[in-house]
C-alpha cells in the first residue's frame, strides 16, 4: 500500500465528500497535488500551500450531465453559458 504524501498544493478540509459512484457520502479531507487528487481521508497531520475550510460543505468532482434544454440559444453564445447554469462542466 502507497503512502500518501503529507504536504499538498490544496487542502480540502472538513468537507462531506460526494464522489459520484452511488456509494454513501462521508466526511474526509481532500489533498490535492499537481493539479490531481492525491488523496483522500483524514490528513489531519498533513500540510498545504493553500488550505480551504470546507466544513458544513459539499466537496465533489465536477459532474457531467450534458442533457439540457437550451435549445436555439446555444448557437447564439460559444461560451454556453447555458450548458453551465444546467449543470454542465
Amino acid at each position: 500500500m502507497r503512502t500518501p504524501p503529507t504536504h499538498f498544493d490544496l487542502l480540502i478540509r472538513g468537507g462531506t465528500v460526494i464522489d459520484g459512484t452511488r456509494a454513501p457520502r462521508f466526511d474526509a479531507d481532500v489533498g490535492v497535488l499537481d493539479g490531481r487528487i492525491a488523496a483522500i481521508g483524514d490528513l489531519a497531520s498533513a500540510t498545504a500551500e493553500r488550505t480551504l475550510d470546507a466544513t458544513g460543505r459539499i466537496v465533489a468532482p465536477g459532474f457531467i450531465d450534458s442533457h439540457t434544454h437550451d435549445d436555439q440559444a446555444v448557437l447564439s453564445q460559444a461560451t454556453m453559458p447555458f450548458k453551465v447554469s444546467q449543470g454542465v462542466t
